[in-house]
């Protein structure tokens, strides 16, 4: 199961995600760009990355409570780290270790 999802969160940030929305850190300067205009708060392409990761954390945590665990939050949280690495990486302002 596990493998099935890290594969399926490989296969959607590696094709149609990019096919759809073009590289993480182009697309995640457009969201940056349109939080800052909706609520004046200014994020960094990282930290609207892992505002992604928490929503998926969140709904993961609400279901925890009830006994479920849905597997596409699985599959959208590992996808959303590696769209946060992908940034952090093309930014090359970070030491990845």
């Amino acid at each position: 199961m596990l493998d099935d999802i890290l594969t399926e969160a490989h296969r959607l940030t590696h094709a149609d995600r990019n096919e759809s929305y073009g590289p993480p850190i182009e697309d995640y300067w457009q969201v940056v760009n349109t939080f800052a205009v909706l609520t004046g708060i200014t994020l960094t392409p990282e930290t609207a990355a892992l505002f992604m990761v928490s929503v998926k954390l969140a709904r993961l945590r609400h279901n925890l409570e009830k006994g479920i665990i849905h597997k596409d939050s699985l599959v959208d949280a590992a996808g959303y780290l590696w769209v946060f690495a992908s940034i952090a990486e093309a930014r090359g302002i970070y030491d990845i270790k």
